[in-house]
């Protein structure tokens, strides 16, 4: 095939080096900055086969072809389900917007290489500050990888809906409540001093009532009329 004179592209979307280890050398191919942008080497087809035998580098998704050859080259090295290899994006996508069947795709991995490539993923939107991530999220993701380091390989895990809620449906719950705090003490600070005034108005008018009881008004005097001497 026409690839195999050809140099191969071996593509690292990882935040961390990866080592391709051939039979004549070893690959270091550089961390991936900008996901959009993999670092990436030129190997030949004979150092992909060798890769291939030695590791699941290709199997997992830990290192991936180019567009335009990694069809050809996945049928050729019998790895027949690559559509279904899970990629950095996609891991990332479940991280900010979890599903239950996404999660469940994270949870179901058993090797440690890939599921490092999780947890890198993670740590690595978590250091950006870029990102909003589920603190429930963080826990379940958190709570796998004790179990892969543990050789639990089949997870534990017990999945509840409120694991995938979204950060940004959370925040606006939370922005409501507080919201609604806030209205509650102005309402009853209003209550006080509507309270307050009407006590004052009812002590003015009582005052009032009591001043007019005690008031007395004279009335003036009838002056007698004097008779004339006749």
């Amino acid at each position: 095939m026409s690839f195999r004179d050809d140099k191969i592209t071996l593509l690292n979307y990882n935040p961390f080096a990866v080592h391709a280890v051939t039979e004549t050398r070893t690959y270091v191919i550089d961390a991936c900055i900008d996901e959009n942008n993999p670092t990436f080497v030129n190997v030949s087809f004979s150092d992909i086969e060798y890769i291939n035998s030695h590791s699941n580098a290709f199997r997992t998704g830990l290192l991936f072809f180019k567009d335009s050859q990694k069809e050809e080259i996945y049928k050729e090295l019998s790895i027949f389900d690559w559509k279904n290899i899970l990629t950095n994006k996609d891991i990332k996508e479940n991280l900010l917007n979890p599903t239950m069947a996404g999660l469940k795709r994270l949870l179901a991995v058993k090797d440690v290489v890939t599921f490092d490539r999780i947890y890198s993923i993670l740590i690595s939107l978590q250091n950006s500050n870029s990102y909003d991530i589920s603190n429930r999220v963080i826990k379940v993701i958190e709570t796998r990888q004790k179990e892969i380091r543990r050789k639990i390989f089949n997870t534990e895990i017990v999945l509840q809906e409120r694991d995938t809620t979204p950060v940004q449906k959370q925040e606006d719950v939370n922005e409501l409540k507080a919201q609604n705090k806030e209205m509650s003490k102005k309402l009853e600070e209003m209550q006080m001093m509507m309270a307050e005034l009407i006590k004052s108005q009812q002590s003015t008018e009582k005052t009032s009532k009591n001043t007019k009881k005690t008031t007395t008004v004279e009335k003036p005097k009838k002056v007698a009329k004097s008779k004339s001497a006749k």
